[in-house]
């Protein structure tokens, strides 16, 4: 089996503050202490069933006797803790071992020998998902840096979206009614405009919440400026769309009413927006949709172009949550109401099964490139 070797080195800035006339304190901090280099590495792993890893610690001063360190892998607490603290939901990996678990500093030197760190089962490593791998650094032998005793790897698999939904005046209906109460609230969704109309619908319900792309034909807004309309309005003025690029789109509403719209993971607008609990719009028989409005009696206002990875939450996700899954999304992720990858077929991945069947099917297509955050699109 083919084995990968991967050195990473990066210098994690380190500097102390001499307090003028403290020779103590000025001893103190000149005195050796030991720390990683790195605190955190990303690793992308494809086509790849392990790999080694050479795992080295410093000192910040050299010492005049030898330093004996200790690595140990930390265990799922650790990650959680990291999850707090961040804001993320990585997994624990638990699938690495240490060659050795010691190491020395000799006198003299400030780098400690390399121990190889393996991580095995990488091809079993899923598309979508990420995973941390903490492995901490001791010694009785002199300080450690506070905060730099862990270096956390970041393990992913690369996200390759090939397939998409091309919308040409096509719709569907997520089959949602008034008693699906919502006291919060995200749309996200994944475009490529191929042309504008005067009102590009992306999802939601019209009059109550909806993401569309410009009002031009009845009201104000340029057809090619993203909006979030029903209850209030929020719009990005003067970022225009641009045609044939993807964007990931994101909207978030609580029950402070606060919403916040995202664009391409970072947050362009926040502010006050009514949070409605029934997006159906029980009076009228246009429901919630997507890449369209149908039977409107203004018009249906068709969104022209590619859609991917379009979902329904019945929370707020956090700002965090958006910018980390924005390719994709565990279906089973709490609060994700429906979700629809359109990946060569119209159907809810997640256990609510909510299949649309109100709907003009849009087409599917295989692109030559995977989709990217602000790259192009290329069919095959």
């Amino acid at each position: 089996m083919k084995r990968n070797k991967l050195r990473i080195a990066a210098v994690l800035g380190f500097s102390a503050v001499l307090v003028a006339g403290c020779r103590d304190k000025e001893a103190e901090l000149l005195a050796p202490q030991l720390y990683f280099e790195t605190v955190e590495n990303t690793i992308e792993v494809e086509d790849v069933a392990t790999m080694s890893i050479d795992l080295q610690s410093r000192l910040s001063s050299m010492a005049s006797s030898d330093v004996n360190v200790t690595y140990s892998i930390a265990g799922a607490d650790v990650v959680a803790d990291y999850n707090q603290k961040y804001g993320r939901e990585y997994l624990p990996f638990d699938s690495a071992s240490l060659a050795e678990s010691s190491a020395t500093i000799a006198a003299g030197d400030i780098y400690s020998n390399i121990v190889s760190l393996d991580l095995n089962g990488l091809d079993a490593v899923a598309e979508g998902n990420t995973y941390l791998l903490p492995v901490r650094v001791e010694t009785g032998d002199v300080p450690v840096i506070s905060g730099t005793d862990i270096v956390y790897y970041v393990i992913r698999k690369p996200v390759r979206i090939m397939n998409v939904a091309r919308f040409n005046n096509n719709f569907f209906k997520i089959p949602i009614s008034p008693l699906n109460v919502f006291t919060e609230v995200t749309y996200e969704a994944l475009v490529n405009v191929s042309r504008f109309g005067d009102n590009n619908t992306i999802m939601g319900c019209e009059g109550v919440m909806i993401m569309r792309i410009g009002d031009a034909g009845g009201g104000t807004v340029p057809r090619d400026i993203l909006q979030m309309a029903g209850g209030a309005e929020m719009t990005w003025s003067d970022n225009p769309i641009s045609p044939g690029q993807w964007y990931h789109l994101a909207f978030t509403c609580n029950s402070a009413n606060e919403g916040h719209l995202y664009v391409n993971g970072e947050e362009v607008i926040a502010g006050t927006f009514k949070m409605a609990s029934d997006l159906t719009a029980n009076n009228a028989d246009f429901g919630f949709s997507v890449g369209q409005v149908p039977r409107f009696m203004w018009g249906t206002r068709p969104f022209y172009g590619y859609m991917s990875e379009v979902r329904l939450w019945n929370v707020a996700r956090t700002a965090n949550q958006i910018k980390e899954n924005m390719l994709t999304v565990d279906p089973a992720s709490p609060g994700l109401l429906a979700y629809y990858k359109l990946n060569g077929e119209l159907k809810d991945a997640t256990e609510n099964h909510l299949d649309p069947t109100d709907l003009s099917m849009p087409s599917f297509v295989q692109l030559s490139t995977p989709v990217a955050i602000g790259g192009g699109l290329t069919e095959e």
